[in-house]
């Protein structure tokens, strides 16, 4: 079983064929893929999604010192939601309108706080979709310090089928110990967006992977998917039409699924599932898309501080 961890984090593919009209890309099977400026989608792997219309997603119960459980869950609500009410257009693949075809098939749903504060995918028991925050260190459950500590403002860790590219299990960690992030408005009180943070961050969750579209010049439509972030911004918080197009492609309104928000086996309120013996001895063939986490590099520039996300460095198994 693998696992692929993204955080602003960039891969690939479109309904499993190479894409040109548009910018979106998604997140696929593939392992070895690593984007370029020749090739930023993959169009060899299976596109990575969820098989149900609805999904459930627990806060560790903890939260943190800077973000109150209560406040953590609303904000993590509001990210979701804002995948969950755009209007599809009627070509997703080449973008184009109208953009009045419905709402995606999909839907994510707060099922309340969990104890457990460690990333895992329990193979014969419950599990959880956990957002996590890292106010001791980034570092991981155990202790083990993580790679870019100060480049990196979340991490995102999906286990997936590696046959048929289905979502099991996804899991945030949001870096708290190396970034003041804030959920102050208005945006001068901002330094790094929680609500815009998370509404990348959900995007990944779903299976979507960065845009290559550059950053146009009225940042108001830069895509929710691009790979930067600029301090004291709240422009992400809502998808562009970039986004709309890739969550659409991903989940059709027409989509035929049903709605069940359980974690695979039930929801896990403690770590192992309730049953740490059992743990990892699933024996599926499932997969983590391990990747890097988002490049901090600090660009001092009219006065911001840009995050720039890198491209997949690393990759864990387990």
């Amino acid at each position: 079983m693998r696992r692929s961890s993204v955080v602003l984090l960039s891969a690939i593919a479109v309904l499993g064929s190479a894409r040109t009209a548009s910018a979106w890309c998604r997140t696929t099977t593939s392992q070895s893929f690593l984007p370029t400026a020749a090739k930023p989608c993959d169009d060899e792997g299976r596109p990575l999604y969820w098989s149900t219309k609805c999904v459930g997603f627990s806060v560790q119960r903890d939260a943190s010192r800077y973000i109150d459980l209560a406040r953590a869950r609303s904000i993590t609500q509001k990210a979701f939601d804002m995948w969950k009410n755009v209007q599809c257009p009627a070509d997703p693949v080449s973008c184009t309108g109208p953009f009045d075809k419905g709402a995606p098939s999909i839907e994510v749903r707060d099922l309340g706080p969990v104890s457990c504060d460690c990333v895992e995918y329990n193979g014969k028991v419950g599990n959880a979709n956990t957002v996590m925050f890292r106010d001791a260190g980034w570092v991981e459950c155990d202790g083990a310090p993580k790679e870019d500590a100060d480049t990196t403002l979340a991490l995102t860790t999906v286990t997936f089928n590696t046959e048929t590219g289905e979502i099991y299990d996804a899991d945030m960690e949001v870096n708290t110990s190396n970034n003041p992030i804030t959920t102050d408005d208005p945006p001068g009180r901002i330094f790094y967006d929680f609500h815009s943070i998370m509404t990348h961050e959900a995007g990944h969750f779903l299976g979507l992977a960065h845009t290559n579209l550059r950053q146009p010049t009225d940042k108001t439509q830069t895509p929710t998917m691009y790979a930067r972030y600029e301090q004291k911004e709240i422009y992400m918080r809502d998808p562009a039409q970039d986004d709309v197009c890739a969550i659409c492609a991903a989940y059709p309104p027409n989509r035929p699924a049903l709605c069940d928000t359980s974690p695979r086996r039930g929801l896990a309120l403690e770590c192992g599932g309730g049953d740490p013996e059992t743990t990892q001895k699933g024996g599926c063939r499932c997969a983590v898309l391990g990747g890097p986490a988002s490049g901090l590099d600090a660009v001092f520039g009219a006065g911001a501080l840009a995050l720039v996300a890198g491209i997949a460095a690393r990759r864990r198994r387990r």
